[in-house]
């Protein structure tokens, strides 16, 4: 339940107040919203639904109170987190915020993204944190919001594995007395076969749940194990091995880039060029060249 009064500062600015582009899967709902002009915003909510947000402007001033927590007049909320689990109300006022007022929400259930990770939060419930910082969860909300506001390839993999590690990691740091155990001669033994299974496929669609069946864990386990193995979600394992292949496919062949990028996994030409520069730092021309 949330009530929300935006007002303009600028009433002879025409045009809607916010602009906010979303996308929803199973359980997870994400979110980029900004303000199409100056304005003053209140709000008040309780929400059915675990929230983190990510804030990437300053405000001339504001307080944001959330049960559980004491209130904050703070400004610069560029880079600061918000974490609000469901049940929990919050109500805020601000002024004049930078960069339209951007922020980065995610609304999520556990136990729709994983049975055992919904246990998991109903054994020990998330607390509230205000303004917080932690750069995991700052790369993943920025990476979502990316893909939102440009033309990104939001896959089932690359969706479900943000939404579980995020969820994942915003119960581990609400549990301090969770320890990072080493990863089992067993789980390394799994991982290998994963790993396996995701270079043979490089040009495939591969889903965590395909994933999770052929390492016989739940979904939640395989992200943690996987992590815990590689250092990386499986996304974003099979991205590198997906890049990899394609650095070779250019060095080695006279194939097109279109073509090799349809060979690692890319249905689009320009994503495959985008997100081939990002990674790499160069475009897939820029490398056969040199």
């Amino acid at each position: 339940m949330s009530q929300i009064l935006v007002t303009s500062l600028n009433p002879e600015m025409p045009g809607p107040l916010e602009r906010t582009v979303s996308a929803a899967w199973s359980g997870l709902v994400v979110q980029s919203s900004r303000r199409t002009s100056d304005y003053s915003i209140s709000y008040r909510s309780r929400s059915a639904q675990h929230y983190l947000a990510l804030h990437h402007f300053e405000r001339r001033e504001g307080e944001t109170r959330v049960e559980g927590v004491p209130a904050s007049t703070m400004t610069d909320l560029r880079g600061k987190l918000t974490q609000i689990p469901a049940g929990f109300s919050a109500e805020a006022w601000t002024v004049e915020p930078s960069n339209g007022g951007h922020v980065t929400m995610l609304f999520f259930e556990p136990e729709k993204l994983s049975e055992d990770l919904g246990k998991l939060y109903k054994a020990a419930a998330p607390r509230p944190r205000l303004y917080f910082q932690d750069a995991d969860l700052s790369d993943a909300l920025l990476k979502l919001d990316r893909l939102l506001t440009s033309d990104g390839d939001l896959t089932d993999l690359y969706a479900e594995s943000l939404g579980l590690f995020i969820s994942a990691r915003m119960l581990e740091l609400s549990r301090a007395d969770m320890t990072s155990a080493r990863p089992a001669s067993g789980s390394r033994a799994r991982m290998a076969v994963l790993e396996d299974y995701l270079r043979s496929n490089v040009g495939k669609p591969v889903s965590i749940e395909e994933l999770a069946q052929l390492a016989g864990l739940s979904r939640f386990h395989l992200i943690r194990s996987f992590r815990d193995v590689f250092g990386q979600t499986p996304y974003q394992y099979f991205l590198r091995l997906r890049m990899e292949e394609a650095r070779r496919l250019l060095q080695s062949t006279n194939l097109q880039v279109a073509e090799i990028g349809a060979r690692v996994g890319f249905s689009s030409s320009t994503q495959f060029v985008k997100m081939f520069r990002a990674i790499e730092g160069v475009t897939p021309g820029s490398l056969r060249q040199r």
